[in-house]
């Protein structure tokens, strides 16, 4: 394919926002297989898209309360496309699943995923925007802090479905319905062991609580 420059169009700007949301800052490079991957597909250089993640971080609060920066070449409708993600973050979840469709053309079949064994690559990848997108709303949402502990170390924290994934699709990209909560709380989350109430009270289950 070739790389020559060449205007981003939105679906261009909102594959690269969900591969952003997938990856690490420090992932954020020409050299990283994920941004080689996706810049063969939009017929783009390595380096395109890996500044274009970087503009994405300057604009990321997440990576600011970290004393971290991106490039500073944010365009006016990446910026626009940012404050979608912030003040929509479902619906722009939405629209990243559906660019991730229509490169689906372009997607070879992959059957070596052992948990979605004869499932098309793009549909894997549609999977992981939504909860790549889901996360990052999350964190945001929650200054990047567990809300039970305060941890603060993005490693280390979960973004949780307050409605199980599986049971309700219709409340899956929604960061209203999720908690930002370290590895260890998150498990007993999931468990029945912790629960959160209406008045975000935590309320610890008879069984925890008799093993101290």
């Amino acid at each position: 394919m070739g790389t020559e420059r060449k205007a981003w169009t939105d679906i261009h700007r909102l594959l690269a926002l969900s591969l952003y949301c997938r990856l690490t800052f420090g992932q954020l490079h020409r050299e990283r297989s994920e941004v080689i991957w996706l810049a063969e597909r939009m017929g783009r250089s390595a380096s395109s898209v890996a500044m274009k993640l970087s503009n994405y971080a300057s604009l990321d609060p997440e990576v600011l309360a970290l004393g971290k920066k991106g490039l500073t070449g944010a365009s006016h409708q990446d910026r626009l496309l940012w404050q979608r993600f912030i003040a929509e973050p479902e619906t722009v979840a939405r629209e990243c699943e559906a660019a991730w469709l229509a490169l689906g053309a372009e997607v070879e079949r992959d059957e070596q995923e052992n948990d979605y064994t004869g499932q098309d690559t793009v549909v894997l990848q549609k999977r992981r925007v939504g909860q790549s997108l889901f996360r990052k709303a999350v964190m945001i949402r929650y200054d990047t802090r567990c809300v039970i502990t305060g941890l603060r170390h993005e490693d280390l924290l979960i973004a949780s479905h307050i409605v199980p994934w599986q049971s309700r699709p219709e409340f899956r990209l929604d960061p209203a319905n999720g908690l930002s909560l370290n590895a260890l709380h998150d498990r007993a989350f999931d468990k029945g062991l912790l629960a959160i109430d209406a008045e975000d009270r935590i309320r610890v289950s008879p069984e925890l609580a008799e093993v101290g």
